[in-house]
């Protein structure tokens, strides 16, 4: 034998099955750890060689999965949000509203409106589950000082109304029941609506005037926001029966606000309360209702409608950037693949199997996509919390998406790696060599 070949021959007793050529690794055993830590480490080789390639994957994945949990976590937020607000104004999981004549959820009545009375006020709060009850009726007016004039809504409430609603006066008093027997015209404004009125200006001692009737400010409520839309701070407060008989010339109600005993469950409390209005108002089947109750949960429910829409509608958008993303990646690893076709050649002429090449390249795409995943996630999780401190919208990212996130850009980069792997594994290594 030639110098040559004795050399050849050496060179391959050397190296052998397992060992490295021209930066590729074959089967030393296909189960193994090293064999397997070999696979790996030249994943990591072939990535470092396509660094151009590999940037332009993760970045596709990145920005989907950025904008993905951007919108999960400011959707979550407000959310948290209305039921933080909610839960403020003592509307939590202990309480539900009556409102007047009965329909569709707060849209408008469908039945009579006159029918709720003080008598049915009296009623439910002898009830052993009832913490409190607070009728109350409201209309929107023009409230004007000076030049100021703002269409705002007015409530005609009694002083039980404040506590059970967990709302301080943060400047004068709230209405009393003296107020309340002598039919008085005093208001306590919203924190809003004071500052639309007057300013800088103390409000107390001024007149207002509601619907051509003039009222003195005797306080202001502290702040509490909004809840969707609508603002809690825009409102005039008087005393019921100032209401009644000065503004709206009325005797029904037109919501009553009831509070629970802690531990009663809501549901069970709302059946009987309703059941009660059934009987007083002489209601029997099939006729409908002429009232309505409305729970915290649908209160919810009805506020982050709109949202909960645009955000399926983003997240869809997210989503679909998310699968073109892995639409690029297919591409970008067929270039690096006809890039590199006579080194998957050379390995399978020295032995390697359609099954390694498949994994190599099978490995390669999940690996950048679960990277583009985690990081994705990680920017973010930090664009919602600066977003949020620039918003009265809190970012909260729901505990599925930490883990959805990763698994969903894993399974994109698994699927669209498959095509690119099989195209590598079913080259010809006699074809791709010559």
């Amino acid at each position: 034998m030639t110098g040559e070949g004795q050399g050849i021959e050496a060179k391959g007793r050397g190296q052998g099955v397992g060992e490295e050529v021209d930066g590729l690794s074959f089967l030393s055993h296909p189960l193994s750890f090293k064999g397997a830590s070999r696979r790996v480490s030249q994943v990591f080789k072939e990535m470092k060689a396509s660094l151009l390639g590999v940037f332009f994957m993760t970045l596709g994945v990145v920005i989907s999965v950025v904008a993905i949990t951007v919108i999960a976590s400011l959707g979550e937020g407000t959310r948290i949000k209305i039921t933080e607000i909610l839960r403020e104004v003592n509307f939590g999981s202990n309480a539900f509203l009556v409102f007047a004549g009965g329909g569709k959820f707060f849209g408008p009545a469908e039945t009579r409106k006159d029918t709720l009375t003080m008598g049915d006020v009296e009623a439910m709060a002898r009830f052993d589950f009832v913490h409190g009850v607070s009728p109350g009726q409201f209309a929107f007016f023009p409230v004007s000082y000076g030049g100021e004039v703002h269409r705002t809504r007015v409530n005609g409430v009694l002083p039980q109304w404040a506590p059970l609603a967990n709302w301080r006066v943060v400047e004068g008093r709230f209405i009393t029941w003296r107020d309340e027997r002598r039919r008085a015209k005093v208001a306590v404004l919203g924190w809003k609506t004071a500052r639309d009125l007057f300013g800088g200006e103390d409000p107390l001692g001024k007149f207002v005037k509601v619907s051509g009737v003039l009222f003195r400010v005797v306080g202001v409520l502290e702040r509490k926001g909004a809840v969707g839309r609508h603002q809690l701070d825009t409102r005039v407060v008087i005393p019921l029966s100032t209401c009644q008989r000065r503004i709206l010339n009325r005797d029904w109600l037109d919501v009553v606000k009831v509070v629970l005993v802690p531990g009663v469950d809501v549901h069970e409390a709302r059946a009987k309360v309703a059941e009660l209005l059934r009987k007083r108002h002489r209601i029997r089947p099939p006729h409908p209702d002429d009232f309505r109750i409305i729970t915290p949960e649908q209160i919810i429910a009805f506020l982050t409608k709109a949202s909960q829409t645009l955000t399926l509608m983003l997240l869809l958008i997210g989503a679909i950037a998310l699968v073109v993303s892995g639409i690029v990646i297919t591409n970008i690893m067929l270039a690096v693949i006809t890039e590199r076709q006579s080194i998957i050649g050379l390995r399978r002429a020295l032995g390697a199997t359609k099954g390694d090449i498949m994994f190599h390249y099978s490995f390669f795409s999940l690996l950048v996509s679960l990277v583009g995943g985690i990081l994705g996630l990680a920017m973010g999780l930090v664009l919602a919390s600066l977003i949020s401190r620039f918003s009265p919208i809190p970012a909260r990212a729901p505990w599925y998406l930490l883990v959805a996130a990763p698994l969903f850009a894993l399974f994109i980069g698994g699927i669209f790696g498959i095509h690119p792997a099989r195209r590598a594994a079913a080259l010809h290594p006699v074809e791709v060599l010559k």
